[in-house]
């Protein structure tokens, strides 16, 4: 397919990525049409759970163009950020495009020998067909499916069992005694609910993760100590590591071991992770902290969590849950959790139902999810394009740079790769992960704080200069400073090229 010649669009989803798409596509010429499920805009953030919300620092979850206004509250809560996308939705002129309440239920290629894709949408309680030159999907990684694994017991406990999702109140905590299954934020969010408003708070975790402190040492916000080049540099090497990380890699590899060993110790001391805490519960991970970071419970968990845990205002359970009995959980080392209700943190599943069985064979959809070329093309599926499949600490920010090298594909300021090149791409990435990142659904996903390595390959594909800062001191930023979207604001504008490429 010829992206240049592209004139319509739909975008499934009117999330963060879904709105990014609109407004970087519509500078571009075209013609978007968002179908949105839900009466509202805001994907995830429409309807989240009690004390939901962000959990990085709002300065990483804005977007480049758009910041939150300046007296938004750090670690941005839920209806707030509702609320600032529909102020973006509403700044950019993208709720024209939007169709609400319009699920679609099918999607398909329009013909065998034109490009372009037809899709069923049921609109007031109609069933209608409508084609366009692009499919966009933006359903994210995190539909409304809730995830609840299958657990031997859940009719024989008479207590009420609950998804993080069905937490919308204190109401269902009251009185209670809460077990929480996960080790996720929603999980831990959860228990601390719990904690303040049920009888008691319990949490049931199956495998340990390193956590990512709000402040290191209680001092330095974290994006200093994660999202700088200087880290990237010594997590593990990306699929096409440069030069400099080859090296680092292979005869620094000491000082790398020793630079995770250090950044265990701190974890271990500020979050009092060892049974010599309180508690005398070992919350240590068993698997190394640059690995554990890849993992799909990555999070930057509040503060009063760990505290609470070592004052025993939260029983802490580290095990597999065996069965459901009747007056609450039997762990498989024989602990029994007393609960009369049960709350699972275990997130949800995306929702891919639109794309037909062989659609997504073409996709190559796998235990893991779906490899794609630059995290959303398949040259085997032309047109049809993901925006938002992709898990970082900065997810605005990867979405709307992906919206950019979209609208740079279809302005002819690049081109694709031949088909078997983007093959090639596709298992070396595959491989690359299952190499080393652990098992998750959304594996396939997974970028965390590659990020940086990704939006640098982007930036590359477009012509454009990867490293972003500037001033005298760009040199020094450049290693030390963490990147955020700011840095990214003149590429992100409808006038981008006049910015970074003088015409």
């Amino acid at each position: 397919m010829d992206y240049r010649t592209a004139k319509s669009a739909c975008i499934i989803g009117a999330g963060v990525a879904g709105l990014a798409s609109a407004k970087t596509l519509k500078a571009s010429g075209i013609d978007c049409t968002i179908f949105e499920k839900n009466d509202r805009l805001g994907g995830v953030w429409t309807d989240g759970y009690l004390g939901y919300g962000v959990q990085v620092q709002k300065e990483l979850y804005e977007f480049p163009d758009y910041p939150l206004p300046a007296d938004a509250e750090q670690f941005t809560p839920g209806p707030d950020l509702q609320k600032y996308l529909e102020d973006y939705a509403d700044h950019f002129d993208i709720r024209r495009c939007i169709r609400f309440s319009a699920p679609v239920k099918e999607v398909r290629p329009a013909t065998r020998d034109l490009p372009g894709w037809t899709v069923t949408v049921l609109e007031d309680r109609k069933s209608r067909e409508e084609t366009f030159d692009l499919l966009i999907v933006c359903v994210g990684l995190y539909s409304n499916i809730p995830h609840v694994p299958e657990i031997q017991g859940l009719h024989d406990f008479e207590g009420g069992v609950h998804h993080i999702s069905d937490l919308k109140s204190a109401d269902l905590l009251k009185g209670k005694q809460v077990a929480v299954v996960g080790f996720g934020k929603s999980a831990t969010d959860a228990v601390l609910a719990a904690r303040e408003h049920a009888e008691s708070a319990h949490i049931i975790v199956r495998r340990l993760h390193w956590p990512v402190p709000r402040k290191l040492a209680g001092i330095l916000p974290f994006k200093w100590g994660l999202l700088n080049r200087l880290t990237v540099t010594v997590i593990p090497p990306y699929k096409t590591p440069t030069a400099l990380e080859q090296i680092i890699h292979g005869p620094g590899r000491p000082l790398v071991w020793l630079f995770w060993r250090v950044v265990e110790l701190l974890l271990y001391f500020q979050c009092r992770l060892g049974t010599n805490f309180g508690s005398r519960i070992s919350m240590v991970p068993d698997e190394p902290a640059e690995v554990g970071a890849f993992s799909e419970a990555t999070m930057v968990p509040r503060p009063e969590f760990y505290t609470a845990v070592r004052k025993g205002e939260i029983a802490f359970h580290h095990g597999e849950i065996e069965r459901l009995v009747s007056d609450g959980v039997l762990l498989k080392d024989g602990t029994k959790v007393a609960a009369d209700a049960v709350i699972f943190g275990t997130g949800w599943r995306s929702d891919y139902s639109f794309l037909s069985e062989q659609l997504q064979q073409q996709l190559g959809f796998a235990d893991d999810g779906i490899y794609l070329y630059r995290q959303m093309l398949h040259p085997d599926a032309p047109g049809l394009v993901f925006i938002g499949y992709a898990s970082t600490i900065s997810n605005i920010l990867a979405y709307c740079m992906q919206a950019r090298w979209l609208a740079a594909l279809i302005e002819g300021r690049h081109e694709l790769p031949d088909r078997q090149a983007m093959i090639d791409e596709i298992e070396a990435l595959a491989n690359w992960k299952r190499s080393w990142m652990p098992f998750s659904h959304a594996r396939a996903a997974r970028l965390i704080v590659h990020l940086q390595h990704y939006l640098d390959e982007l930036l590359t594909d477009i012509g454009v200069n990867h490293l972003r800062k500037k001033g005298i001191f760009a040199p020094l930023a450049e290693v030390f400073a963490p990147y955020q979207p700011s840095d990214y604001r003149d590429l992100a504008q409808d006038n981008w090229v006049e910015k970074e490429l003088g015409g």
